[in-house]
């Protein structure tokens, strides 16, 4: 057969499946996310976190960066039958894209608990002269500034908890995993900085804690990729156990399981 007919066919194929894969999707509305304007660059991720909700369980919002798009299903997992757990189809990515996205992310849900976190992108080094407008790029910790200051960070973080008090919902704050070294845009002391600042204001708010890590820095050389702050699948799963965990106190002491 001539080359350019099986191209023609497999393209054929490959559209009807696709176009199947979407309207399995949709029949399963509403789904997890409901308050997310996608974009092109995140449609590969939409399948993570399509998820039916269950309108007799209480909702879980997940706000964090690309750790918390790897503990996301485990979490799912360990709280199925308890609540709905949802998160943006996006990395939420530092403080500055979280004040930015916020409002857009709560939706109209009615949100039981919501958990988030942000720092590992704060702390980056980055470079944005001659990039798009609102965009960094990770660079060498020589070649550029952190994305977002420490007292920036401090200040943003309050703003976070000020807008994230208004939904009523009860709020966990997960602490910063761990930086090894080596790791190109990032300082591993940083974390302890960051980190610190965030409880301070976390304390200072009554937010509950999530330490995320402490439950990781001990295992850290075994389960994160080397040069790198993402972990393999162990090291996710202990992630998942702490989240889901930490999700699960104030829903029972709130009495809404």
């Amino acid at each position: 057969m001539h080359k350019s007919i099986i191209t023609f066919l497999a393209t054929i194929v490959a559209i009807g499946g696709l176009a199947s894969y979407r309207y399995a999707s949709a029949r399963e509305a509403p789904i997890a996310f409901q308050n997310v304007d996608r974009e092109p660059e995140q449609n590969r991720s939409v399948a993570i976190f399509e998820a039916p909700v269950d309108s007799h369980l209480p909702s879980v919002l997940i706000i964090g960066d690309s750790i918390s798009i790897s503990y996301t299903l485990p979490v799912r997992q360990r709280l199925e039958g308890i609540a709905n757990v949802i998160r943006p189809v996006a990395n939420c990515e530092s403080t500055l894209t979280i004040l930015e996205k916020l409002d857009q992310w709560l939706g109209q849900t009615r949100w039981a608990v919501i958990h988030f976190n942000a720092g590992l992108h704060d702390l980056e080094h980055v470079q944005s002269e001659n990039i798009a407008p609102g965009r960094q790029i990770m660079v060498p910790v020589e070649e550029g500034p952190r994305w977002v200051s420490l007292e920036s960070y401090r200040l943003n973080l309050e703003k976070i908890v000020a807008r994230l008090k208004k939904t009523g919902a009860k709020l966990v704050f997960a602490t910063t995993t761990p930086v090894p070294a080596g790791a190109k845009s990032r300082v591993p002391e940083d974390v302890a900085r960051y980190n610190e600042a965030a409880l301070a204001v976390m304390r200072e708010e009554g937010i509950q804690i999530d330490d995320l890590y402490s439950a990781t820095v001990e295992s850290a050389n075994r389960f994160q990729k080397p040069l790198d702050v993402h972990f393999f699948q162990e090291g996710s799963d202990i992630l998942a156990d702490s989240v889901a965990a930490s999700i699960k106190t104030p829903l029972t002491n709130s009495k809404m399981l």
